[in-house]
């Protein structure tokens, strides 16, 4: 399937999910062409400003021994303001459900507290979601430092990563996010124990470069 098929089958909702497979070498270049397509579905002024990361976001995608990591962690994108993460999470997942038939659930930390103070029915997609093979975070960290969830205070990203560690403990179940702390301030921000485990579950790619939106 071409992958301007993909995205025209992925906006009337027609998307599968299957269990992820590593593809061989001689994919690589027309799977990351097809990842820039997915890049620029998302944003359509995006331009390729870091060569290098988009190279090992796609080998990573198709589980290739040539990325510089563990494919068996989940990705934590780090930088500062305006350089790009999003869009490559966001691209990321689109390029998964074609690749890997698996498009994987984007909430940011301020959706999460919203949803969580709500409960409303966007409160069992967000709790399926959470317990889905793969599951992202956009922008953790910058939701506050607790909320009140049936009149106990709770910790937003604290309660996600928890139960995202424990599926990646159990199950290998992956987890993405953004961020544009560093790890020194996630430590400060969640805790000794989350910092672990953020080590444990993730790669750590940094996204360097000037603020786009500018």
């Amino acid at each position: 399937m071409r992958i301007d098929d993909y995205i025209s089958r992925i906006e009337k909702g027609q998307d599968a999910r299957y269990q992820l497979r590593k593809y061989e070498e001689h994919n690589f270049e027309t799977a990351r062409a097809s990842f820039e397509t997915c890049c620029r579905y998302v944003l359509p002024k995006w331009k390729d400003k870091h060569p290098e990361l988009t190279d090992q976001i796609v080998r990573y995608a198709l589980q290739l021994d040539s990325f510089n990591g563990d494919i068996d962690k989940g990705l934590i994108l780090m930088g500062s303001t305006g350089v790009g993460k999003t869009v490559y999470l966001k691209s990321l997942s689109l390029f998964m459900g074609y690749a890997q038939k698996f498009k994987f659930k984007i909430y940011t930390g301020f959706e999460m507290e919203r949803i969580y103070q709500a409960e409303g029915e966007d409160l069992f997609s967000l709790e399926s979601a959470m317990k889905s093979k793969m599951f992202a975070i956009d922008d953790i960290g910058e939701e506050h430092t607790t909320i009140k969830r049936y009149g106990t205070e709770i910790n937003v990203g604290v309660d996600a990563l928890t139960q995202r560690h424990q599926l990646y403990t159990n199950k290998g179940y992956l987890t993405f996010a953004t961020t544009n702390l560093n790890a020194e301030m996630i430590g400060k921000k969640y805790g000794k124990r989350i910092e672990s485990r953020i080590y444990e579950m993730f790669n750590f790619i940094g996204v360097k470069g000037e603020d786009l939106r500018k």
